[in-house]
């Protein structure tokens, strides 16, 4: 059963609204929010009918489309699944759906030794081991680096939209720290991944600060109709450029940090650098001397404490002490036994 774009745009958002248990669903909710979505992706302001959605609905718990969906109706008006960790995106690929992702993986290919598709390579590299593993019906040849644990990608696609098109955000947001979520008046600019985590980058209403969201603290995000703002002669990717993580304190201005790595980890390092800016300094007694010009930051002291032994920090001085002092507190965690 061929699907055409506008259905499946349909599909996708009622899937999206039954999937959140927050709100009550009925039959004029369902209709909004596909008519909001066909206006986003298409521009068309026609609406769709009750009839359509309701064809929809019965679609989709078909096996027509392979979705089975468990849509269930209480008090005669509310739609929901059944199950809560239903979802359509969750079902297997059909020969259909395999078909077309390997015509993308065909076209990409095409791009593979651009330079300016670089990128690209290791998304061709996933999706051509997705094709495989689903036609064969094997195991993936090609475990690449994920959390399936990750919360907060639900956002990714919302947030990502608003960057595009400019778009004030209202943010639900709740801090580690905080014991409620409160609401922010945001102005994203850039999602920014870290150590498989996701970050937004952008600035409050209130104040005019630069600040960072972890997507997985993100309880609700909604769009606005104010004026997007952003600073002047500002470059969102250049605000990560001096920093290691995405930990930017204030005011600060890079310094050159001297560390020593012993002969055993001194070829990782050379072959990942801990830094763009990252130098070589030279070879000396028992390791290497590299150098690298950041702005001091946590992920950068956790990053240099990982090689524990192997890796002593020369310079800045302020920086030594609080790494020794780290170092001195760890020593006192393990001086004494548990029992």
């Amino acid at each position: 059963m061929p699907v055409n774009r506008n259905a499946l745009i349909r599909y996708r958002t009622i899937d999206k609204c039954l999937q959140n248990r927050r709100r009550k669903w009925t039959i004029e909710d369902l209709i909004d929010a596909c008519n909001a979505a066909l206006y986003e992706f298409e521009g068309i302001e026609k609406g769709v009918s009750m009839r359509t959605i309701r064809l929809d609905l019965n679609a989709m718990r078909s096996d027509k489309l392979g979705y089975n969906a468990p849509i269930i109706v209480t008090d005669k008006k509310y739609y929901s699944y059944e199950d809560a960790t239903y979802s359509i995106t969750n079902i297997p690929l059909t020969p259909q759906d395999l078909n077309v992702l390997q015509e993308v993986s065909q076209l990409l290919r095409q791009f593979r030794g651009f330079s300016h598709f670089n990128e690209v390579n290791e998304m061709i590299q996933k999706l051509e081991d997705k094709i495989y593993t689903e036609q064969h019906q094997q195991v993936s040849v090609i475990d690449f680096e994920k959390n399936e644990l990750l919360t907060g990608m639900q956002w990714l696609d919302v947030i990502y939209k608003a960057i595009v098109s400019r778009t004030t955000l209202k943010v639900g947001y709740q801090s580690f720290k905080a014991r409620s979520a409160g609401d922010i008046i945001f102005y994203p600019y850039l999602l920014k991944e870290y150590r498989n985590r996701w970050f937004l980058l952008g600035m409050k209403n209130k104040g005019k600060e630069i600040m960072i969201l972890a997507l997985d603290r993100i309880r609700q995000i909604d769009y606005l109709k104010d004026l997007f703002q952003e600073p002047k002669n500002f470059d969102a990717h250049e605000y990560f450029a001096p920093i290691v993580g995405v930990t930017r304190n204030a005011g600060a201005l890079p310094v050159v940090i001297e560390f020593w790595v012993d002969a055993y980890n001194a070829p990782y390092v050379k072959t990942k650098p801990i830094h763009a800016s990252q130098q070589v300094l030279g070879d000396v007694k028992g390791g290497t001397n590299f150098s690298i010009e950041v702005i001091p930051n946590f992920e950068l002291e956790r990053e240099l404490m990982g090689f524990g032994e192997g890796l002593k920090v020369l310079s800045p001085n302020n920086l030594v002490r609080r790494i020794r002092k780290k170092v001195n507190d760890m020593h006192a965690l393990y001086q004494y036994g548990t029992e």
